[in-house]
C-alpha cells in the first residue's frame, strides 16, 4: 500500500539496512536488543517491502512491548493487520488509536478502509472525507491513498472522485496518473484513460505496463497501428514481456495481418511452449491463409496439450469439413460441443456437416440449437433456410427467413436470400418489396444474388429494379 511507501525509501539506506541486520541477528541469537521507534518504522517496512507481513507482525509487535505508548508503532501495527486483512484486529486498535488522536489522518484513512473493505460505504466514505479534512500536508498522497482503497474495492467511480482531487493538488504525481488512467479505463472512458497514460509516461517513457495498457486499449478502440506501437515499445524495455508479445499478436491477427501475427506467436511459445491457446492461435492464422494442413496441425496440437480445449477441437473440425472428411469433422465437432454446448458456431458447423451427410435429424437439431443460442446472427439463419432449400422444403425456408427477420437487424443477404426463395415459390410481388431492401442495404451483393439464382436474371421487372436502384443512387 502506498500508506507504508513514507519511511521506506530510509530502509534502503546504509543506516537502516545495518538497522535491519542487526535486528535479525537479534531474533537469530534469541537475545532481546533495543531500537528506538523510527528503528521499528524501517524494520517493518523492510518485511513489508518483501511482503513478508507476519515478520512485520513480529516486529511490530516486539516494538510495541519495548515502546507501549508510541502510536507510532501502533499505527504501524494496524496498517500491517490490515495489510494481511485481519480487519477487526486493526478496527480494535484503530478506534483505541482514533480515542486519542481523533485528528489523525493516518488513522481516519485506515479506517475508512477498514469500512471499505467490509462493504460499509457510508462509513467508509465519512473517515475518508474526515481524513481529507485533516489532511494538511502530503494531501495529494492521502487523497491517492482514499482512491486507492477505492480501486481495492473496485469502486472505480468514486476513486476517480478522489484521485482527480490528488491530480489537482499534485499533477506531477505519477502513481496519481497511472491510477486515474486505470480507473478511468475501467470505466470506459478511453479517452481519458489515454489521456493519463500519456501523461503518466511523460514522466516515466519507459514504464512498459503504461505501454501495455496503451495496447489493450487501442485494441478495443480497433486503432490497431497505435495498439502495435504500444506493444512494440512495452517490448523494446522489456523483450521478454510475454503478454505484450502475445497481444501485438492478436492485434495483429485482428487486423488481418496474418504473416505477422504468426511470427509474434511463435515467438511467444519460446515462453510458453505449451500453450493451448497460442496454438490455436496459430492454427487460425494458416487457416486464414489457407494453409490447412499447418492449420490442422496446430489445432491438433492445441488439443494436445489440452484436452478440454474446445476451441482446437472445433477449429480442426471445420478444416476437416472444408477438406471433405466429412465423418472424421463430425468427431470434432461432437467434441466441442461436449466441451461447450453453449457455442453457438460449433451448433451451426455440426448442423453443416450432418446435412451434408445427409443425418437429417441431427441437422435439424443443430441448426435450431444455433439460432436459439444466437438468434441476432443473420448467418446462421442463413444456413438453416439454405438447410431447408436444398432438401427442396421452400415453404421452410421462407418460414425459417421470416422468424430470422423478426430477430436480426436488416440484412442484405438475408433479403437476397428470401427475395430469391419467394420468386421460386411464385410470390413475385412479396419478392420485389424483399428485393427493393436487400439493393438498397448493399447494391453489389446483387451480383451473388444472381449467383445463386442463376434463373433469375433473365426476369425483367428484376432487371428493371436493378437499373432504377441504381440509377437513383448514381451507382452505375
Amino acid at each position: 500500500m502506498a500508506m507504508w511507501e513514507g519511511a521506506r525509501e530510509n530502509s534502503e539506506s546504509k543506516e537502516f539496512s545495518g538497522i535491519v541486520k542487526r535486528y535479525k541477528k537479534m531474533l537469530s541469537d534469541e537475545q532481546m536488543g533495543f531500537f528506538d521507534v523510527s528503528d521499528f518504522e524501517c524494520i517493518v517496512d523492510h518485511y513489508i517491502d518483501k511482503n513478508q507481513l507476519t515478520n512485520a507482525l513480529q516486529a511490530c509487535d516486539i516494538a510495541v512491548s519495548q515502546h507501549p505508548y508510541s502510536l507510532i508503532v501502533k499505527i504501524k501495527k494496524a496498517q500491517v493487520l490490515l495489510g494481511q486483512l485481519k480487519v477487526e484486529k486493526a478496527l480494535d486498535l484503530l478506534n483505541m488509536l482514533a480515542d486519542i488522536e481523533n485528528t489523525n489522518p493516518e488513522v481516519l484513512l485506515m479506517l475508512g478502509n477498514c469500512y471499505n473493505i467490509q462493504g460499509d460505504q457510508n462509513k467508509a466514505y465519512d473517515y475518508y472525507r474526515k481524513a481529507e479534512k485533516f489532511s494538511y500536508d502530503d494531501r495529494d498522497e492521502l487523497l491517492y491513498n482514499i482512491g486507492a482503497g477505492y480501486i481495492q474495492s473496485a469502486d472505480y467511480r468514486r476513486a476517480i472522485h478522489f484521485l482527480e482531487k490528488a491530480y489537482d493538488e499534485n499533477p506531477a504525481n505519477d502513481s496519481v496518473l497511472y491510477d486515474l488512467a486505470f480507473c478511468y479505463d475501467k470505466e470506459g472512458d478511453d479517452d481519458k484513460s489515454i489521456l493519463f497514460y500519456n501523461k503518466y509516461l511523460d514522466f516515466d517513457p519507459f514504464a512498459e505496463s503504461a505501454w501495455y495498457n496503451l495496447g489493450i486499449i487501442y485494441t478495443r478502440r480497433e486503432e490497431y497501428e497505435l495498439a502495435i506501437e504500444a506493444y512494440d515499445f512495452a517490448l523494446a524495455i522489456d523483450e521478454n514481456y510475454a503478454s505484450a508479445l502475445f497481444n501485438k499478436a492478436n492485434t495483429l491477427s485482428t487486423a488481418e495481418r496474418y504473416n505477422e501475427a504468426l511470427s509474434c506467436y511463435l515467438e511467444y511459445l519460446k515462453f510458453d511452449k505449451s500453450s493451448s491457446d497460442a496454438h490455436v492461435y496459430i492454427a487460425e492464422c494458416y487457416f486464414q491463409l489457407e494453409d490447412y494442413s499447418k492449420s490442422y496441425h496446430y489445432y491438433k496440437q492445441a488439443i494436445h496439450f489440452d484436452a478440454k480445449n474446445a476451441d482446437g477441437w472445433y477449429g480442426a473440425g471445420i478444416v476437416l469439413m472444408i477438406e471433405e472428411s466429412l465423418s472424421e469433422s463430425l468427431v470434432f465437432l461432437k467434441k466441442a460441443i461436449k466441451l461447450d454446448d453453449s457455442c453457438s458456431d460449433y451448433w451451426n458447423a455440426f448442423g453443416k456437416v450432418n446435412a451434408a451427410l445427409n443425418h437429417h435429424d441431427e441437422a435439424l437439431i443443430a441448426f435450431k440449437k444455433s439460432v436459439d443460442i444466437e438468434s441476432t446472427n443473420a448467418e446462421f439463419w442463413i444456413a438453416f433456410a439454405d438447410y431447408y432449400y436444398h432438401y427442396k422444403k421452400i415453404d421452410l425456408a421462407i418460414q425459417t427467413l421470416f422468424k430470422a427477420e423478426k430477430s436480426v437487424a436488416e440484412n442484405a443477404l438475408l433479403f437476397y436470400k428470401l427475395s430469391g426463395y419467394l420468386i421460386e415459390n411464385k410470390d413475385e410481388s412479396l419478392a420485389k418489396i424483399y428485393l427493393e431492401k436487400a439493393l438498397t442495404l448493399d447494391f453489389l451483393m446483387h451480383v451473388d444474388f444472381l449467383v445463386d439464382f442463376p434463373k433469375l436474371g433473365s426476369k425483367k421487372w428484376i432487371k428493371n429494379l436493378i437499373g432504377q436502384i441504381s440509377m437513383n443512387n448514381n451507382l452505375w
